[in-house]
């Protein structure tokens, strides 16, 4: 998921700062792949993912914007994959992978998939409870994502980035309005966190 090419930001949060960067995962993170990856293996390389985890958990499933019930898809480059757990009312039912309602959802075209198979990028986006769960484990392993949207989703969040939260771009220590005005333009960001030491 990481890659030394791009900058690395490095964010140092109390431990009860955590939940308020898993919005950030709704704004999609990038995994880089060399060629047509099955779903299944892709969300098993990630860090909190097993089989018990997806079949419990992952209710929902967009595929470039459309709700699929098979998880036997392959992923070009290109493609935005996004997870949900439960959810409520109606569109819950109607969206929920292998759900009673699922004939109720509109039928687009089936060749919604990019047609890209060489090396690039798929956007996997994270909502709900699924983002809280692994927000810890994701973002201390590293996540790719554009530096626009880390910009676009810190820039709302005013006091997100304050302290005590401690960041450092490429070791340099950085406040937060210079941070945004440093990466709002980098293609791909490595998005590093660790807890900060209790005292």
């Amino acid at each position: 998921m990481q890659t030394g090419l791009s900058p690395r930001l490095t964010i140092t949060l109390p431990d009860e700062a955590v939940s308020g960067f898993a919005s950030l995962l709704q704004h999609g993170f990038l995994l880089r792949i060399e060629q047509p990856v099955p779903l299944v293996p892709l969300l098993l390389s990630l860090p909190g993912f097993s089989v018990e985890y997806i079949e419990d958990t992952v209710q929902t499933i967009f595929l470039n914007g459309v709700a699929v019930d098979s998880l036997d898809r392959l992923l070009p480059s290109g493609s935005t994959l996004a997870l949900s757990a439960a959810m409520p009312g109606l569109a819950g039912a109607i969206f929920r992978r292998q759900g009673v309602h699922g004939s109720l959802r509109s039928r687009p075209q089936e060749n919604t998939v990019p047609d890209q198979s060489d090396s690039g990028f798929i956007t996997l986006k994270l909502f709900n409870s699924i983002a809280s769960d692994r927000v810890l484990d994701l973002l201390s392993q590293g996540i790719l994502i554009s530096g626009k949207a880390f910009h676009d989703f810190a820039a709302k969040r005013n006091t997100l980035l304050q302290p005590p939260v401690e960041m450092s771009l490429d070791d340099q220590a950085l406040d937060a309005a210079k941070l945004l005005q440093a990466v709002i333009d980098c293609p791909v960001l490595t998005v590093q966190a660790q807890l900060s030491l209790k005292k």
